[in-house]
């Protein structure tokens, strides 16, 4: 009987995670925008105001929603690694935040050490840049991105883009990210 008893709140548990996931799965897919002239600024003009804001390459970049609101955030990296987060308004194109990653966080050696790397691979044309990436999806689909980061799968790295395509259909595509592969 103690079995039992152990059994339900152990299944309660796993119920209420799978239900908090399936939410958080609904909110992520109300980040997307409904057309593709929603926004003012596009996914690519709020990479260039971050690049502009901070002189750091963008390492990801997505349209989410903050309190109502649409909004851009981009990751980036300086010269030596660090990380930078940019939240650009998606209507007005202005900076809203922007934030250095703290030296204190358990990760940031080695990130910091991933980020150097892409950084050498895009400075020695081994690797596409993210505005690379989602022009060639843009063109492909003839839409517009709203989200794209890095996916290394084994040794395989693409950029991972979501977009609207000219039907303003959601599209999820994968672009290499290696140069040789690309041409």
């Amino acid at each position: 009987m103690k079995n039992t008893m152990n059994f339900k709140p152990a299944a309660v548990s796993v119920l209420l995670g799978m239900s908090t996931m399936m939410a958080m799965g609904v909110a992520h897919a109300d980040d997307a925008p409904t057309s593709l002239n929603q926004d003012a600024v596009s996914l690519l003009q709020a990479v260039e105001i971050a690049k502009n804001e901070t002189g750091a390459v963008p390492l990801e970049a997505e349209r989410d929603m903050k309190k109502g609101q649409a909004v851009y955030q981009i990751e980036l990296a300086t010269t030596d690694g660090q990380e930078i987060k940019t939240l650009i308004d998606a209507q007005t194109g202005d900076v809203i935040l922007t934030k250095k990653r703290r030296d204190h966080d358990h990760d940031d050696h080695e990130d910091q050490v991933e980020n150097a790397m892409w950084l050498s691979g895009l400075k020695n044309n081994t690797y596409l840049s993210l505005e690379q990436a989602v022009l060639k999806a843009e063109a492909e689909f003839g839409g517009k991105a709203w989200s794209v980061d890095v996916d290394d799968h084994w040794g395989d790295i693409t950029y991972e883009v979501e977009l609207l395509d000219a039907n303003g259909k959601r599209v999820e595509t994968h672009i290499d990210a290696m140069i040789s592969a690309a041409k």
